[in-house]
């Protein structure tokens, strides 16, 4: 399937519908890791993202917790932490889900289904965390997202949510990216992942978004731990 059509809906197991193609793209994923954006995000996976992720997870979670990775997609991110909490990756791809298990090479569980419809008890996980998802989702989604989340976490349980920023460093890097293979190629569909319709605009509207879904913010981040690359919202569960 080409790039271009990764906006189909597409069925998943259990009836659940991928409104925007991650099955399709975590497919291709298989099947092109030599591609340039394919190297390019690993490296910023492994070793940009990853050492911030672990520095937010250490410092808000607690060893043992019960974590959940909503919208996990290749778990790759998460190889250092797997031994400091319990993780569950949540994802609507299949696809996706089976790359997740070969890199959790048994320390972490997968869990097939729909962040909006998260199939888990009501206070069930110590906390969540994710990063590359909330752009891809209009902000009426976004508050139901977050109404999920708040749902499942427990009381005084914590989000950690890596969110990019307009003005993020990936962001520009990609535009340009896609304007050089534009450019070389003279395609103009080209297109890495779905859509990133949402991102963070401003501190102030991360704290609104938060806030209003019923989270305390503990930190919002954004600098050279991970490149400028996200913005890193810390959040906690109001009760």
């Amino acid at each position: 399937m080409d790039k271009k059509d990764m906006t189909n809906k597409t069925p998943s197991q259990n009836g659940l519908i991928d409104n925007q193609g991650w099955d399709a793209y975590w497919g291709e994923k298989k099947q092109k890791g030599s591609m340039l954006y394919d190297v390019i995000a690993e490296f910023y996976r492994k070793f940009i993202i990853r050492p911030s992720l672990n520095h937010f997870i250490k410092k808000y979670m607690k060893p043992g917790d019960q974590v959940l990775h909503a919208g996990c997609g290749s778990g790759q991110v998460d190889q250092d932490i797997r031994d400091y909490v319990n993780i569950t990756g949540l994802d609507i791809s299949v696809n996706a889900l089976k790359v997740f298990d070969f890199e959790a090479k048994g320390k972490a569980k997968s869990l097939h289904g729909s962040i909006f419809q998260i199939p888990l008890a009501n206070d069930s996980v110590d906390g969540i965390h994710n990063l590359g998802v909330m752009e891809h989702f209009t902000m009426e989604e976004i508050e139901k997202i977050l109404a999920e989340f708040r749902r499942v976490v427990k009381n005084s349980g914590k989000l950690v949510i890596l969110w990019p920023p307009e003005f993020g460093l990936s962001v520009m890097f990609f535009k340009v990216l896609k304007v050089i293979i534009t450019t070389l190629t003279g395609k103009k569909d080209v297109k890495f992942h779905p859509d990133e319709i949402s991102r963070i605009q401003s501190k102030k509207q991360a704290y609104e978004i938060f806030e209003k879904a019923g989270f305390n913010v503990l930190e919002y981040y954004f600098g050279p731990r991970d490149v400028f690359t996200y913005s890193v919202i810390v959040a906690q569960k109001k009760y």
